[in-house]
């Protein structure tokens, strides 16, 4: 079984295809019809009706033809493999990676016999069903080799993995979540992959789960599976809506009662998200699982769990809660109009509050007792984020290194940390934003004139204690331009740049590649979502408070400035 090693990965791919600038990419093929079959698990797949080389076909219809039969997965892509020499067939593998592209052509390359597959590309995924975006007009070049074979041009040389234009991919491929446990098992989080759609739809999850989890969560999440966990066989069998999984006796070696239920958590919110199962069944090779009693229990894990319905907002320098469409100051804290506050932020657990002073060069906290205390001191301090383990997370836009977290009890866990992020240096941080599990940070930040939105793991030691982000971050491409980001659900987010002197569309993105744009609303200066159903959309601009009903906004009869749901 192959075991996730990325480092060698990245460098493979980048040996194979390396990088090409080709400014328009005309597509020379034509369009084959693809057509939908059903297997035994009653999953849908598709056939691609794609063909084999004909016969006297030049080098360069030989690569094209080779290009096109990347969308017939049967047979482990055997219509691909006959435009290939007996010896590239038999070494070739097209399940490795996959480039995602709106138009090709093939050109001659640097070689006789060579050409040189131009791509533009908008992603690729990898041999585990990690995909990777890019941003319009990226390219791609895939170099290839021909020869001669019984007088018959033929594939000598190619680098493993297939090409698969954008509309086909989605026909093809089919997002599915993998889930991943927070640092205290209390939260399953969402891993998203893409796998071909059919019968080994539920191979590839398990396989990919054992794995472990995507690059951008390595050290964030963790498996209830040890790195010596493999299945027996590469087979996932599902009958009559029960998923048997056949793993191997490591993985079993030093497992008590409650890892195996966490075991059987983890794969049941996996695989549960296919209409094909409904329940799994453990196997250690080929022996049912049994627990050593009965009485062992554990807490079922949370997934995307709701936020309160509550806002906390500021109106005429005071905390008030907004929740539906009243406004209702806030108990039992201390008069804070004399820091003309601004930002503030709610636990999602707890009665705790932080906000930012006028200037925001301060960040004040207010615990559970109702006392205030000067948590940090800096000179361009963004909005807080609170997580569950009762951090306090801002940037310093004036520090070298932005990012604080800043723990609820000063005086038992020290001051607030600096969380050095690398692929951030010399970035200005304008959103961040901690999600429900306290796993991800989400993240806007401009380097130049470039703004980026990441999706990075959040590295806790033992104690929950924030050490850092994970070293490669989940990066999203909005359609809009973005400032800010904030947590819509467990895996999907809404962006937007807010200002007050121009309409301000957000869009709402989900994890497996939808969006949808919000109605345009003039001189929007924030915006406020909590993860969970029917959770409402709150948008303001300097005078006035609206809430989304349908596509469109409702002016509230009060106002509030700042509002944020909790965390």
């Amino acid at each position: 079984m192959r075991k996730r090693i990325f480092s060698s990965l990245a460098i493979i791919l980048s040996a194979a295809l390396a990088l090409s600038g080709c400014a328009s990419i005309p597509r020379t093929s034509t369009v084959q019809q693809i057509e939908a079959e059903t297997d035994a698990s009653g999953a849908e797949s598709y056939s691609y009706a794609a063909e084999g080389p004909a016969a006297g076909a030049d080098a360069r219809a030989i690569v094209e033809g080779f290009v096109e039969a990347g969308r017939s997965v049967s047979e482990d892509y055997a219509v691909a493999r006959e435009f290939m020499d007996a010896q590239l067939s038999n070494t070739w593998r097209g399940d490795t990676q996959t480039l995602i592209y709106d138009a090709f052509n093939v050109v001659n390359g640097a070689d006789a016999n060579q050409y040189t597959v131009q791509l533009e590309i908008t992603g690729e995924v990898d041999a585990h069903g990690v995909r990777t975006n890019y941003p319009d007009h990226s390219t791609r070049a895939v170099d290839i080799e021909v020869a001669k074979v019984d007088n018959e041009w033929r594939i000598t040389k190619a680098p493993d993995g297939t090409m698969l234009e954008a509309s086909t991919f989605t026909k093809i491929f089919a997002a599915q979540t993998l889930y991943f446990y927070d640092a205290s098992f209390a939260y399953l989080v969402p891993d998203i992959r893409w796998f071909t759609s059919g019968s080994g739809t539920t191979t590839s999850m398990v396989e990919a789960l054992l794995d472990g989890p995507a690059p951008y969560l390595q050290n964030a999440v963790i498996s209830a599976f040890s790195t010596a966990s493999e299945l027996v066989r590469s087979a996932v069998p599902v009958r009559d809506g029960e998923a048997t999984i056949d793993l191997n006796s490591n993985t079993f070696a030093e497992a008590t009662d409650r890892s195996i239920l966490l075991m059987r958590q983890q794969l049941e919110t996996t695989l549960t998200g296919l209409a094909s199962v409904d329940s799994v069944k453990l196997l250690r090779e080929e022996n049912e699982v049994n627990l050593s009693t009965e009485d062992t229990n554990i807490e079922p894990a949370k997934v995307n769990p709701s936020t309160q319905d509550t806002l906390i907002g500021i109106s005429d320098q005071y905390l008030v809660y907004v929740k539906g469409l009243s406004i209702i100051p806030v108990g039992g804290v201390p008069d804070i109009s004399g820091y003309d506050p601004r930002d503030p932020a709610m636990s999602p657990v707890g009665n705790r509050y932080a906000f930012l002073n006028g200037r925001r060069t301060q960040l004040w906290g207010i615990d559970d007792s109702g006392q205030l205390r000067l948590s940090l001191e800096g000179q361009e301090l963004i909005q807080p984020s609170m997580d569950l383990a009762g951090w306090t997370w801002t940037a310093d836009n004036g520090a070298s290194t932005p990012i604080r977290a800043v723990p609820a009890d000063t005086e038992m866990k020290g001051e607030a940390r600096p969380i050095d992020v690398a692929w951030l240096e010399g970035a200005q941080i304008d959103s961040l934003r901690i999600s429900r599990d306290g796993a991800r940070a989400l993240i806007v930040a401009t380097e130049g004139n470039s703004t980026s939105v990441y999706v990075a793991g959040v590295i806790r030691d033992a104690e929950g204690v924030p050490r850092g982000l994970t070293d490669s971050p989940m990066k999203i491409y909005p359609e809009v331009p973005v400032n800010t980001a904030l947590w819509d659900s467990d895996s999907s987010i809404i962006v937007a740049e807010l200002g007050d002197d121009e309409a301000v569309e957000a869009a709402q993105i989900t994890f497996e590649g939808g969006s949808e744009h919000l109605q345009l609303l003039l001189g929007m200066v924030g915006i406020a979502t909590g993860v969970g159903n029917r959770r409402e959309v709150y948008a303001e601009t300097n005078e006035k408070l609206y809430t989304r009903v349908g596509n469109s906004w409702h002016e509230l009869d009060d106002f509030a400035q700042d509002v944020a749901y909790p965390g």
